[in-house]
């Protein structure tokens, strides 16, 4: 089914560039870590604990990491020499704040579906905060998941954060949005297609149920794991790449 205002290739994947960058501008990031970042405590200890142990688990030496959507590259700042730091996102202000916090890391301003990468050139591959929801179409996500894997090296790892529908409509009754104001809209009767309204604007986002990332992911990797961490995210570790 196609909602309206669904993001897909062609003259609308730079509608999908256009409407990002318009909304992670300069005032947004400078903002982002009070909103995202600090009352979320929770969350990210979860990632900090998650992440530590995946690391331990790669390859002898210095692993890859490439996180997708990297923001100011928090997790990264988390983890100084544990790994070779690779972060992606198509905000220019929010990579400027990346370079300042996290120094040693590289950094690429890209759309995550079609990122210069090499097949098979990093050990682990992170995207935080649903962030794939942005690319407001399944077929785009999907795509997403298949150059995940194919950026994965055999025995590599994958660590997402599914954003549930079914979990989107509780939104506008959280602490969060009573303390903010942010508001969910569904696009959607099922909550997969939905907006987001905060102070950048509107954020037209899409959230496939998680048996869309089980079904692509299984016969990628050797062992999937999915912990709900009690508020809106699902934390799916998938880990073994097999190949």
């Amino acid at each position: 089914m196609r909602h309206d205002n669904d993001v897909t290739g062609g003259g609308d994947r730079q509608r999908y560039d256009e409407l990002v960058t318009s909304i992670y501008d300069e005032r947004y990031a400078a903002d982002y870590p009070a909103m995202y970042i600090a009352p979320w405590p929770r969350k990210h200890e979860l990632n900090a604990t998650n992440l530590s142990r995946i690391l331990a688990a790669l390859r002898p030496g210095q692993p890859s990491w490439l996180d997708i959507g990297c923001g100011p590259a928090w997790h990264f700042s988390m983890f100084p020499g544990r790994a070779r730091r690779v972060g992606l996102d198509l905000s220019h202000a929010q990579l400027m704040r990346a370079k300042r916090n996290v120094p040693g890391a590289d950094f690429v301003r890209a759309d995550m579906v079609c990122a210069p990468l090499s097949a098979a050139s990093f050990d682990l591959v992170t995207n935080f905060w649903a962030g794939y929801c942005y690319l407001a179409s399944c077929e785009r996500i999907g795509r997403l998941l298949h150059d995940i894997t194919r950026w994965i090296r055999p025995g590599g790892a994958l660590y997402l954060e599914v954003l549930l529908a079914r979990d989107l409509e509780s939104f506008n009754r959280s602490h969060f949005a009573d303390a903010t104001g942010f508001t969910v809209v569904q696009r959607s009767a099922d909550y997969t297609a939905w907006c987001y309204f905060d102070t950048g604007g509107r954020h037209v986002m899409m959230s496939p149920p998680l048996e869309f990332f089980i079904d692509i992911l299984t016969p990628q990797f050797d062992k999937i794991e999915t912990t709900h961490d009690g508020a809106f995210m699902v934390h799916l570790v998938a880990t073994k790449r097999i190949g």
